[in-house]
């Protein structure tokens, strides 16, 4: 007897964010999954995008999305400074969450969300979305297998074209920048190849640069 197919994920969106269209609307759809809810503080943006992606319904505030017993899935794509907070809040509420990376804004907003996750029962999962692209698994098979010797050096690389100079991903009170933004998946990369290189790597030296008006 064949398995039945698994049970389609009930979505909630926070927030009407530009990468929700790519990051989650298109994926949810080739695997069947609901969208049933969209929630943003100006109302009429989550209309917007309710109609133009087919969500269910909208919420005119992100507690009232978290409060519906339909939405068992959150999906969290707003600022980085408002990753940690409403992460925590989902995680209360009860719902399975996935979110942006960075999960939290600091160390400390970390830990929290760290022990709240671990603590509520459902799935948490931070959107590192490379850790699953085949050249990434096959890259850990290597390492695993020892087919090429040892780890002896790993170096990550990761660039994209600057955001305006007005985009929030800039904003230090939004915890944005370059580290924040973009770099976390370069030392995310490294984190992951602990297994394969006698532990997690210790910071020896940082350096970063001042954005003129950021």
């Amino acid at each position: 007897m064949s398995e039945s197919a698994p049970r389609p994920l009930r979505i909630g969106i926070l927030g009407a964010a530009r990468i929700t269209e790519r990051a989650l609307v298109a994926p949810a759809r080739s695997g069947g999954h609901r969208l049933v809810a969209v929630a943003a503080r100006d109302r009429s943006r989550a209309e917007a995008f309710a109609a133009a992606h087919g969500v269910g319904r909208t919420h005119g505030s992100y507690a009232e999305l978290l409060a519906d017993p339909e939405v068992e899935v959150v999906y969290n794509p707003l600022a980085n400074g408002l990753h940690g907070p409403w992460n925590l809040a989902a995680l209360a509420a009860g719902k399975h969450v996935l979110t942006e990376k960075p999960s939290a804004s600091n160390s400390v907003e970390a830990r929290e969300v760290l022990e709240a996750a671990a603590a509520s029962g459902t799935v948490f999962m931070e959107a590192f979305h490379y850790l699953f692209h085949p050249v990434t698994r096959r890259l850990h098979e290597l390492l695993a297998s020892g087919e090429l010797g040892e780890l002896r050096r790993a170096e990550a690389l990761v660039a994209i074209p600057a955001p305006a100079p007005d985009d929030p991903r800039w904003s230090l009170s939004l915890a944005g920048g370059a580290l924040m933004d973009l770099g976390c998946y370069g030392l995310h990369a490294l984190r992951m190849l602990a297994p394969f290189a006698g532990g997690a790597p210790r910071l020896v030296a940082a350096r970063a640069g001042e954005r003129a008006g950021a």
